[in-house]
């Protein structure tokens, strides 16, 4: 099963995530696209820094934004707070979903 972790700051604004374990090849594959994407795109698409940690193997992904954060990056990560929550809606045998205050 995958245990997802949003990771938020006191006033609850998203700063990050953490995913850990696999599930069906389905959710597995959902959740690494949506993570991997989410990644990329802060990287690509927005002036925040981030921290990032993961096993090259897969199994093990966290992700935080660290110094100031920009609007693009809190998008992008609440893009991908409706995209994993919508697949614990539809697969909640496979991924639980927590938040985790940082």
């Amino acid at each position: 099963m995958i245990e997802f972790m949003f990771l938020k700051d006191k006033s609850k604004a998203l700063k990050g995530f953490r995913c850990v374990n696999h599930g069906k090849d389905v959710v597995c594959a959902a959740v690494s696209i949506l993570t991997q994407n989410t990644v990329n795109s802060v990287e690509s698409l927005s002036n925040s820094r981030f921290q990032l940690d993961f096993d090259p193997d897969g199994g093990f992904m966290e992700f935080m934004l660290v110094g100031e954060i920009d609007n693009k990056a809190e998008i992008l990560l609440k893009s991908l707070e409706l995209g994993i929550n919508g697949i614990a809606a539809e697969y909640s045998s496979e991924i639980e979903v927590f938040v985790k205050e940082v």
